[in-house]
């Protein structure tokens, strides 16, 4: 299977996913709803029931592959490729009926962990973003034009920290940023933000704290844009950072962000 195959495989499971995650949303007041680490962490139902839509299709096409979940964890797999899944990423935006959540599958390479196939579906706003490694991203079925901002006084950037100890960052960082930028947003969902940047629909993310599966998709979809993805110490070409400390932008802007983000505000 090449890597328009496993692109094909990852498109139909994460649709899997998204349908059955819009298919909760009509009994939302049905769900259980679970904290996980801290009030801003939750996890439901919905959650769980999607990342077994998603692992049901992987498994049925290529049953020997180890998947890393959010949910369900690991499952160990003896081929080349690992799947890393999020079923619903920004749960707190989908239970409180807000748009930006997001399914998220990717395709990694066990070796170096290079991303091979990565799709990101927004099934509120009714988009699905895709990228396989050697060709250009596609957003709803149309090639992305390249990520070409290069005025940092003009970039909207994401914000999105990915964990309850890094939310003392906040204010430093708001600081930092704010007087030299567009705009800041934090939709709340690592994965939508990413495709938003590959879409042209945000110019930069800087997103401390995310694990794999918060941003393996979305680190593909940017970087087959044309733009630049990795972390405080520098470009992670292929791959996402394992710090998890993700900075996405065209390449421009990323030099004068990533120095912007690593000296405190005056």
């Amino acid at each position: 299977m090449d890597d328009a195959d496993l692109l094909g495989l990852a498109r139909e499971a994460a649709r899997a996913g998204a349908r059955t995650a819009t298919s909760w949303l009509d009994r939302a007041h049905r769900l259980l709803v679970e904290e996980k680490a801290g009030p801003d962490d939750l996890v439901s139902q919905a959650d769980r029931d999607t990342e077994r839509a998603v692992r049901a299709v992987l498994a049925a096409h290529r049953p020997h592959d180890a998947v890393l979940g959010e949910e369900e964890g690991t499952t160990v797999g003896g081929g080349r490729v690992r799947w890393v899944v999020d079923p619903i990423d920004g749960t707190t935006n989908y239970l409180y009926g807000r748009p930006d959540w997001a399914v998220s599958v990717a395709a990694v390479d066990t070796d170096g962990d290079r991303l091979l196939a990565g799709v990101v579906i927004e099934p509120a706003l009714g988009l699905l973003t895709e990228a396989r490694a050697g060709a250009r991203t596609v957003a709803d079925g149309t090639p992305v034009a390249p990520l070409r901002q290069h005025d940092l006084g003009r970039a909207l950037v994401e914000l999105n920290f990915g964990r309850p100890d890094q939310r003392h960052r906040a204010g430093p960082t708001v600081g930092a940023l704010l007087p030299r930028v567009r705009d800041l947003r934090r939709g709340g969902s690592a994965a939508a933000a990413l495709a938003q940047v590959a879409s042209g629909r945000a110019d930069a993310l800087w997103a401390p704290g995310l694990q794999p599966w918060d941003c393996a998709a979305g680190v593909l979809l940017v970087q087959q844009a044309g733009g630049t993805v990795g972390d405080l110490g520098g470009p992670t070409p292929g791959t996402w950072p394992h710090s998890g400390d993700v900075l996405a932008s065209p390449p421009a802007l990323w030099e004068p962000l990533r120095a912007l983000l690593g000296r405190p505000a005056p």
